[in-house]
Parts: structure tokens; sequence; C-alpha cells
């Protein structure tokens, strides 16, 4: 799976919400950041404004979590990946 923007034909729901709170097996759209600080580290880590990233899966102990984004797999605690504001796609 490549990031790429949402296009024609694919329903944006919900409101944006943390990345951390996207539930496992859901898509979602980044949309920006709660906070101005640290977000080249996001960028550099694919989590770009317009890509798709895809919850996969959550470490044994509920922390760190796994997601899909440009085509790489990530993991990254949920209290960083609450910074990260998704919006939810079907």
């Amino acid at each position: 799976m490549r990031g790429r923007p949402a296009v024609d034909g694919e329903a944006m729901v919900g409101t944006d919400v943390p990345l951390g709170h996207l539930p496992i097996g859901s898509d979602g759209i980044v949309m920006g950041y709660s906070t101005d600080v640290g977000v080249r580290r996001f960028v550099e880590m694919g989590f770009v404004p317009g890509t798709r990233v895809t919850a996969i899966r959550t470490a044994p102990l509920g922390d760190p979590v796994e997601y899909a984004v440009m085509g790489s797999r990530v993991s990254i605690r949920r209290s960083d990946a609450d910074l990260v504001i998704v919006r939810e796609v079907t």
C-alpha cells in the first residue's frame, strides 16, 4: 500500500481523531498535527498530510502500535501517535 491522498469515491467519515485512536485494521488520512514540536520526525516517518495510513496491530501489552504508511511499516508509541490527527476513511 502506497501513501496517497483520498480520491473521489472514497468516503471520509466521522470527525478528525488522534492516530492512536484509529481502530486496528482501519485506514485514515493524515490531516495534520496537534503540536508544532516534533513535526519533522513525523514527516520523516511518512506521516504527511494527505497520506493514507493503516493501523496494523498493537504489541502484546498495547504499546507501541504498528502502522503502514507510504509502503513502510512504522511502530510508534500510542502517546506519539496521538499527536498525529487523521480522518477515518471507508
